[in-house]
Protein backbone atom coordinates (compact mmCIF):
# COMPACT_ATOMS: atom_id res chain seq x y z
CA UNK A 1 0.00 0.00 0.00
CA UNK A 2 1.50 2.93 -0.85
CA UNK A 3 2.69 5.51 1.91
CA UNK A 4 0.03 8.63 2.54
CA UNK A 5 1.28 12.19 2.14
CA UNK A 6 1.71 13.89 5.33
CA UNK A 7 -1.26 16.26 6.31
CA UNK A 8 -0.25 19.96 6.05
CA UNK A 9 -1.45 20.74 9.36
CA UNK A 10 1.67 18.62 10.84
CA UNK A 11 4.59 19.88 8.44
CA UNK A 12 2.86 23.86 9.70
CA UNK A 13 2.85 22.53 13.05
CA UNK A 14 6.91 21.10 13.24
CA UNK A 15 7.84 24.18 11.56
CA UNK A 16 6.49 26.75 14.17
CA UNK A 17 8.15 24.11 16.65
CA UNK A 18 11.61 24.27 15.52
CA UNK A 19 11.19 28.18 15.05
CA UNK A 20 10.46 28.73 18.92
CA UNK A 21 13.25 26.68 19.75
CA UNK A 22 15.76 28.65 17.59
CA UNK A 23 16.62 25.89 15.23
CA UNK A 24 15.85 24.96 11.65
CA UNK A 25 13.38 22.65 11.53
CA UNK A 26 14.30 19.40 10.37
CA UNK A 27 18.10 20.00 11.77
CA UNK A 28 19.28 18.03 14.67
CA UNK A 29 20.66 20.05 18.11
CA UNK A 30 24.65 20.59 17.58
CA UNK A 31 26.70 18.31 19.84
CA UNK A 32 28.19 19.92 22.75
CA UNK A 33 32.72 21.10 22.20
CA UNK A 34 34.50 18.49 24.03
CA UNK A 35 36.38 18.92 26.88
CA UNK A 36 40.17 19.49 26.30
CA UNK A 37 42.62 18.37 28.78
CA UNK A 38 46.26 19.33 28.43
CA UNK A 39 48.77 16.91 27.30
CA UNK A 40 49.49 14.27 30.43
CA UNK A 41 47.00 15.23 32.28
CA UNK A 42 44.24 12.75 31.39
CA UNK A 43 42.70 11.41 34.76
CA UNK A 44 42.88 7.72 35.11
CA UNK A 45 39.09 6.40 35.29
CA UNK A 46 38.42 6.21 39.25
CA UNK A 47 39.22 3.54 41.09
CA UNK A 48 36.36 1.15 42.92
CA UNK A 49 36.04 2.13 46.59
CA UNK A 50 38.66 0.25 48.55
CA UNK A 51 37.23 -2.25 51.87
CA UNK A 52 39.27 -2.58 54.30
CA UNK A 53 39.34 -6.37 55.38
CA UNK A 54 40.92 -8.14 58.16
CA UNK A 55 43.76 -11.12 56.97
CA UNK A 56 41.99 -14.98 57.32
CA UNK A 57 43.62 -16.82 60.27
CA UNK A 58 45.01 -20.18 59.33
CA UNK A 59 42.38 -22.95 60.47
CA UNK A 60 43.81 -23.93 64.00
CA UNK A 61 45.76 -27.42 64.33
CA UNK A 62 45.37 -27.91 67.90
CA UNK A 63 43.80 -30.69 69.09
CA UNK A 64 40.41 -30.82 70.30
CA UNK A 65 40.24 -30.49 73.92
CA UNK A 66 39.10 -34.07 75.58
CA UNK A 67 36.04 -34.26 77.11
CA UNK A 68 36.87 -34.56 81.04
CA UNK A 69 38.17 -31.06 80.28
CA UNK A 70 34.99 -29.70 78.61
CA UNK A 71 33.06 -27.42 81.01
CA UNK A 72 29.97 -29.36 81.50
CA UNK A 73 31.65 -32.78 80.85
CA UNK A 74 31.13 -35.58 83.65
CA UNK A 75 34.35 -35.76 85.74
CA UNK A 76 35.66 -39.00 88.02
CA UNK A 77 34.66 -38.65 91.44
CA UNK A 78 37.51 -37.99 93.99
CA UNK A 79 39.13 -41.01 95.49
CA UNK A 80 38.14 -42.43 98.50
CA UNK A 81 40.85 -44.57 100.45
CA UNK A 82 39.89 -48.05 101.58
CA UNK A 83 42.61 -47.96 104.66
CA UNK A 84 43.39 -44.85 106.64
CA UNK A 85 46.41 -45.35 109.46
CA UNK A 86 45.96 -48.44 111.46
CA UNK A 87 41.99 -48.61 110.34
CA UNK A 88 40.00 -49.93 107.43
CA UNK A 89 36.72 -48.00 107.55
CA UNK A 90 36.04 -48.81 103.73
CA UNK A 91 35.94 -52.35 104.08
CA UNK A 92 34.05 -55.33 105.88
CA UNK A 93 34.44 -58.92 106.82
CA UNK A 94 32.55 -61.83 104.71
CA UNK A 95 32.69 -65.04 107.08
CA UNK A 96 34.33 -63.19 109.80
CA UNK A 97 32.83 -59.94 110.84
CA UNK A 98 35.33 -59.06 113.18
CA UNK A 99 38.14 -59.54 110.30
CA UNK A 100 40.90 -57.55 112.52
CA UNK A 101 40.65 -60.15 115.12
CA UNK A 102 40.70 -63.27 112.48
CA UNK A 103 44.19 -62.46 111.11
CA UNK A 104 44.28 -59.78 109.07
CA UNK A 105 46.01 -56.67 110.32
CA UNK A 106 46.48 -52.97 109.58
CA UNK A 107 49.87 -50.68 110.46
CA UNK A 108 50.79 -47.79 108.73
CA UNK A 109 48.27 -47.94 105.92
CA UNK A 110 49.15 -51.36 105.03
CA UNK A 111 46.28 -54.11 105.11
CA UNK A 112 48.17 -57.95 105.66
CA UNK A 113 47.29 -61.16 106.05
CA UNK A 114 49.85 -63.69 107.61
CA UNK A 115 49.48 -67.65 107.85
CA UNK A 116 51.30 -69.78 109.66
CA UNK A 117 52.39 -73.16 107.75
CA UNK A 118 49.89 -75.04 109.69
CA UNK A 119 47.54 -72.38 108.29
CA UNK A 120 48.27 -72.67 104.60
CA UNK A 121 45.80 -73.04 101.85
CA UNK A 122 43.34 -72.52 104.78
CA UNK A 123 40.56 -69.34 104.74
CA UNK A 124 41.76 -68.05 108.13
CA UNK A 125 40.77 -63.93 108.10
CA UNK A 126 38.17 -64.26 105.69
CA UNK A 127 37.30 -62.49 102.68
CA UNK A 128 36.81 -58.58 102.63
CA UNK A 129 34.07 -56.36 101.19
CA UNK A 130 33.75 -52.78 100.73
CA UNK A 131 30.78 -51.01 102.47
CA UNK A 132 29.91 -49.40 99.28
CA UNK A 133 28.46 -51.11 95.97
CA UNK A 134 30.02 -49.50 92.68
CA UNK A 135 29.13 -49.48 88.80
CA UNK A 136 31.25 -47.54 87.06
CA UNK A 137 34.54 -47.39 88.65
CA UNK A 138 37.84 -47.23 88.89
CA UNK A 139 40.14 -49.66 91.60
CA UNK A 140 43.82 -48.83 92.50
CA UNK A 141 46.09 -50.60 94.80
CA UNK A 142 49.05 -51.99 95.49
CA UNK A 143 49.92 -55.61 96.66
CA UNK A 144 52.74 -58.25 97.75
CA UNK A 145 53.08 -61.76 97.75
CA UNK A 146 54.75 -64.42 99.70
CA UNK A 147 56.36 -67.31 98.16
CA UNK A 148 53.65 -69.62 96.46
CA UNK A 149 51.45 -66.63 97.60
CA UNK A 150 47.56 -66.37 96.38
CA UNK A 151 44.92 -63.58 96.41
CA UNK A 152 42.99 -62.28 94.28
CA UNK A 153 40.22 -58.72 93.87
CA UNK A 154 36.70 -59.84 92.59
CA UNK A 155 34.21 -57.05 91.19
CA UNK A 156 30.71 -57.66 89.70
CA UNK A 157 30.55 -60.17 92.18
CA UNK A 158 27.34 -61.39 94.29
CA UNK A 159 28.48 -62.45 98.01
CA UNK A 160 26.54 -62.85 101.32
CA UNK A 161 27.72 -63.16 104.79
CA UNK A 162 28.97 -66.67 105.76
CA UNK A 163 29.43 -67.44 102.09
CA UNK A 164 32.11 -67.55 99.58
CA UNK A 165 31.64 -64.95 96.78
CA UNK A 166 31.68 -65.05 93.36
CA UNK A 167 31.86 -63.07 90.69
CA UNK A 168 34.99 -61.48 88.64
CA UNK A 169 38.39 -62.63 89.95
CA UNK A 170 41.54 -60.34 88.98
CA UNK A 171 44.11 -63.17 90.34
CA UNK A 172 47.27 -62.58 92.59
CA UNK A 173 49.42 -65.36 92.27
CA UNK A 174 53.01 -66.25 92.06
CA UNK A 175 52.55 -67.25 88.73
CA UNK A 176 56.04 -69.93 89.15
CA UNK A 177 55.16 -71.59 92.09
CA UNK A 178 51.76 -71.51 93.53
CA UNK A 179 49.58 -74.83 91.75
CA UNK A 180 47.76 -71.48 89.70
CA UNK A 181 50.06 -70.78 88.08
CA UNK A 182 52.02 -73.87 87.15
CA UNK A 183 49.59 -76.01 86.36
CA UNK A 184 46.61 -73.73 85.87
CA UNK A 185 47.84 -72.19 82.65
CA UNK A 186 47.94 -68.22 81.43
CA UNK A 187 44.29 -67.81 82.32
CA UNK A 188 44.91 -68.16 86.18
CA UNK A 189 47.97 -65.91 86.65
CA UNK A 190 47.95 -62.99 87.80
CA UNK A 191 46.12 -59.92 85.72
CA UNK A 192 43.68 -62.44 83.81
CA UNK A 193 40.14 -63.12 84.05
CA UNK A 194 40.29 -65.66 86.44
CA UNK A 195 39.23 -68.93 83.89
CA UNK A 196 38.48 -66.92 81.43
CA UNK A 197 40.59 -64.51 79.35
CA UNK A 198 44.66 -64.51 79.42
CA UNK A 199 46.66 -61.45 80.21
CA UNK A 200 48.83 -60.05 77.91
CA UNK A 201 52.67 -60.89 77.43
CA UNK A 202 53.33 -57.82 78.02
CA UNK A 203 52.64 -58.33 81.69
CA UNK A 204 55.61 -57.27 84.36
CA UNK A 205 55.72 -58.88 87.28
CA UNK A 206 57.92 -57.41 90.82
CA UNK A 207 58.83 -61.35 92.09
CA UNK A 208 59.93 -59.64 95.97
CA UNK A 209 58.45 -56.27 95.39
CA UNK A 210 55.68 -54.39 95.52
CA UNK A 211 53.65 -54.21 92.35
CA UNK A 212 50.78 -51.56 91.34
CA UNK A 213 47.21 -53.11 90.36
CA UNK A 214 44.23 -51.46 88.84
CA UNK A 215 40.86 -52.02 87.35
CA UNK A 216 38.33 -49.84 85.09
CA UNK A 217 34.39 -50.62 84.65
CA UNK A 218 32.89 -48.03 82.52
CA UNK A 219 30.22 -49.19 80.95
CA UNK A 220 30.49 -52.52 79.76
CA UNK A 221 34.41 -51.94 79.21
CA UNK A 222 36.66 -53.30 81.51
CA UNK A 223 40.49 -53.33 82.06
CA UNK A 224 43.70 -55.08 84.35
CA UNK A 225 46.57 -52.80 84.77
CA UNK A 226 49.81 -54.02 86.20
CA UNK A 227 52.63 -51.61 86.83
CA UNK A 228 51.10 -49.24 84.88
CA UNK A 229 50.37 -51.39 81.35
CA UNK A 230 47.24 -52.48 80.17
CA UNK A 231 47.28 -56.27 80.36
CA UNK A 232 43.68 -57.30 79.23
CA UNK A 233 40.52 -55.64 77.91
CA UNK A 234 37.10 -57.04 77.34
CA UNK A 235 33.25 -55.83 76.40
CA UNK A 236 30.96 -57.27 78.99
CA UNK A 237 28.14 -59.10 77.04
CA UNK A 238 30.38 -59.19 73.16
CA UNK A 239 30.69 -62.45 71.53
CA UNK A 240 34.49 -63.33 72.23
CA UNK A 241 33.70 -63.33 75.92
CA UNK A 242 30.69 -65.34 75.68
CA UNK A 243 32.60 -67.79 74.16
CA UNK A 244 35.42 -67.41 76.65
CA UNK A 245 32.98 -68.27 79.57
CA UNK A 246 31.40 -71.48 77.27
CA UNK A 247 34.95 -72.69 77.41
CA UNK A 248 35.67 -72.01 80.81
CA UNK A 249 36.21 -75.11 83.49
CA UNK A 250 35.28 -73.12 86.50
CA UNK A 251 31.70 -72.76 87.62
CA UNK A 252 30.14 -69.40 87.24
CA UNK A 253 27.13 -68.20 87.64
CA UNK A 254 24.66 -67.27 85.00
CA UNK A 255 25.13 -63.44 86.32
CA UNK A 256 28.75 -63.88 85.40
CA UNK A 257 29.72 -61.60 82.12
CA UNK A 258 26.34 -59.28 82.90
CA UNK A 259 27.09 -55.49 84.06
CA UNK A 260 25.74 -54.61 87.78
CA UNK A 261 25.90 -52.34 90.57
CA UNK A 262 28.42 -54.65 93.30
CA UNK A 263 30.84 -53.96 95.84
CA UNK A 264 34.52 -54.97 95.69
CA UNK A 265 35.95 -58.23 97.28
CA UNK A 266 39.68 -59.04 98.64
CA UNK A 267 40.26 -62.47 98.75
CA UNK A 268 42.22 -64.52 101.82
CA UNK A 269 43.40 -67.14 99.11
CA UNK A 270 45.21 -69.20 101.47
CA UNK A 271 48.60 -67.47 102.27
CA UNK A 272 49.79 -64.30 102.63
CA UNK A 273 48.91 -61.23 101.23
CA UNK A 274 49.52 -57.58 101.49
CA UNK A 275 47.69 -54.37 100.52
CA UNK A 276 48.57 -50.55 100.62
CA UNK A 277 47.31 -47.71 98.81
CA UNK A 278 43.88 -49.12 98.33
CA UNK A 279 41.68 -46.45 96.94
CA UNK A 280 38.69 -46.59 94.43
CA UNK A 281 36.76 -43.60 92.41
CA UNK A 282 32.96 -43.42 90.45
CA UNK A 283 33.73 -42.87 86.47
CA UNK A 284 30.81 -41.33 84.70
CA UNK A 285 28.83 -43.70 82.81
CA UNK A 286 30.28 -43.49 79.08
Amino acid sequence: MPAQPLHPWFLLTAVLCAEASGQSPGVPPPLPPPVLFPAGSVPSPAAPAKTSLAPLSPPSLAPAEPDAAKPGAAQPGPWKHLLEGNTAPGLKGIQKPDFLSAGWKIRGGTLSLSKEIRESGRKTGGDLVTAEAYENFELSFQWKLDVAGRSGVMYLVRSSTGTAPAGHLFPLVDDVRHPDGLKGGPVKRTGSLYGVLPPGENKRLNDVNWNQGRILVQGNHVEHWINDEPVLSYELGSAELKKAVLACKEKLGAFFGTKFKSPIVLLDGGEDIAFRDLKIRQLPFP
